[in-house]
């Protein structure tokens, strides 16, 4: 008995090699992958306190830096003066605040006291505000190491009070950026920052149902101001509108009406 014979196409061979050699490289790139995607890896350490006041009978202050994490860590610490041009934060480097040590290590669970100093007088009429910068350096790589170096970085407040009382003025507009968008425009005429959290947006009729709201904190410097777009429900645009709000200082409360312009 003769067997049958099965003809097969060149294409339909080459069809079949191709479908191995695609599902050979996908298994050999998900393996690849497996192995060098990176995990992040960071220090970890605290600063306290997280907002520092100087003034021209209080010319330095205290900054504690805690290793929180297992391991141990290397901080650079920098100054700038902080401006807000167009709404916009803007760091430059400044001999005006100077802190030190600069560079330290610590140890796991240890701690380093930094002194942080104004090198000139305060501004007779209003506050001046810095940003103090502490960055993590990363030790070398091991040879073996698969793991994506991630550098931690915190950036804390530092004010050079004026001899005057320095206060916030915040006054604040509200507009639709579009039907489930409000746009807030913050102005400070005061002489001094002003610093938001926690803030909430309501009818001044139903203080307790939310027309939105925004967890972060949002920094006014004195004299600028700052524009915050959220989300929103649908509400009466006819009604007074009413902003709260947690300050350094304790609970704000402001008022507005919308404007369709």
């Amino acid at each position: 008995m003769k067997r049958p014979v099965v003809f097969v196409s060149q294409r339909c061979v080459y069809s079949r090699a191709l479908i191995f050699l695609m599902f050979l490289f996908r298994i050999i790139l998900l393996a690849t992958l497996s192995a060098v995607v990176p995990s992040a890896l960071a220090g970890s350490f605290s600063v306290n306190p997280v907002r520092v006041e100087l003034s021209a009978q209080r010319s330095s202050a205290v900054v504690q830096v805690e290793n929180t994490g297992s391991g141990e860590v290397t901080v650079e610490a920098r100054t700038f003066v902080w401006a807000q041009p167009d709404g916009k934060d803007q760091l430059s480097t400044t001999r005006e605040v100077i802190v030190t040590p600069q560079v330290f290590r610590l140890k796991a669970g240890a701690t380093q006291l930094l002194r942080i100093g104004a090198l000139r007088k305060p501004d007779q009429s209003k506050e001046i505000p810095y940003r103090l910068v502490l960055e993590e350096i990363p030790p070398p790589p091991a040879p073996d190491a698969k793991g994506l170096q991630v550098a931690l970085r915190i950036s804390i407040p530092v004010f050079l009070r004026p001899p005057v009382e320095a206060k916030d003025k915040i006054d604040v507009a509200i507009t639709a950026e579009n039907d489930r968008q409000l746009r807030l425009v913050f102005s400070n005429s005061g002489n001094a920052s002003a610093a938001l959290s926690n803030l909430s947006i309501s009818e001044e009729e139903s203080p307790d149902q939310l027309i939105a709201a925004h967890g972060g904190v949002i920094y006014m410097l004195a004299g600028q101001r700052r524009e915050l777009v959220l989300d929103s429900k649908r509400f009466n645009p006819d009604k007074k509108l009413l902003i709260r709000a947690q300050s350094p200082t304790g609970p704000v409360t402001l008022h507005a009406v919308f404007s369709t312009q």
